[in-house]
């Protein structure tokens, strides 16, 4: 097997264990670290219950995350997502921190934000972020993240330095902005990885198919890949940069056949990620 396959399939299936484990905390949301350099603190909310151990976590006041984010400046953010935006942050004595500043409509209550903080104060893994404090301020809620200064999966994966990279388009994946995870629409998710490992595309930007395949329409690359498939071009939709040296056809069909099948329109119609796995290690074997 060519060990470009080989990485796209190990990369795969090290996202699957973290996907894993970020559905269980959105499943559980409804029922120390060192502490942080910060000069000033906050004490929690009256309301805090007490059946909550946070002690791991450090309030952080709403006016010294307004500092170090230069009252939530645009020209600091680096990331977005359905439950709200991403700013990098410097905080008192220099630390630097990923802070999340989550949509109003994120949580029902203080009650399930405490929750979720709990949940994630325990998530101890080398491809989970570790979340360091929080600010609960009035209607506002903020989670304080440690901040990775190689990047995301998305930069590695794609050219960030291109201005559709830099846009953050809203992803059209099916999951986008729903209020609850579900396992199904994980493996949708899924698919949409491996898609974009494997052809180097950007899943959330629009692009003209040829016009003997749809009359030159606008698709996303789904829909595109889907095609492709159909018409057994599999190789064609392959990323320039994957190596061609020895790799091996039917182990690229039997790989896309697996990502068309994880973004099936139909929950139903898609395989759980134990099957999938399964069918992955396949491959590599």
């Amino acid at each position: 097997m060519a060990s470009s396959l080989q990485f796209i399939v190990a990369a795969g299936v090290g996202f699957f264990l973290v996907m894993v484990l970020l559905t269980a905390v959105c499943a559980i949301r409804k029922n120390n670290r060192g502490g942080l350099p910060i000069t000033s603190r906050t004490p929690a909310p009256t309301e805090l219950p007490s059946t909550f151990d946070l002690s791991s976590l450090e309030p952080v006041s709403m006016p010294e995350l307004l500092k170090a984010t230069r009252n939530f400046s645009p020209d600091l953010i680096i990331g977005d997502g359905s439950f709200g935006l991403v700013y990098k942050a410097r905080l008192p004595r220099g630390l630097t921190v990923a802070v999340k500043k989550l949509s109003l409509d994120a949580f029902q209550g203080f009650r399930e934000f405490q929750a979720e903080m709990e949940t994630l104060s325990k998530l101890r893994h080398p491809n989970i972020v570790t979340i360091l404090g929080y600010c609960a301020t009035g209607s506002e809620r903020v989670l304080i993240y440690e901040y990775i200064e190689k990047g995301s999966l998305d930069q590695w994966l794609l050219d960030t330095t291109s201005e559709a990279a830099r846009s953050r388009v809203p992803l059209s994946w099916e999951t986008r902005g729903a209020t609850m995870a579900t396992a199904m629409g994980d493996v949708y998710s899924f698919g949409i990885l491996m898609l974009e490992i494997s052809t180097g595309i950007r899943p959330d930007l629009p692009f003209k198919m040829e016009e003997e395949e749809g009359d030159g329409k606008e698709v996303r690359l789904v829909e595109w890949a889907k095609k492709k498939v159909d018409q057994d071009r599999h190789m064609e939709i392959l990323d320039a940069n994957i190596s061609r040296e020895g790799l091996k056809e039917p182990a690229v069909v039997e790989f896309l056949r697996i990502a068309i099948l994880c973004t099936s329109d139909s929950s139903k119609d898609r395989p759980p990620m134990k099957e999938v796995v399964e069918l992955l290690n396949r491959i590599s074997a």
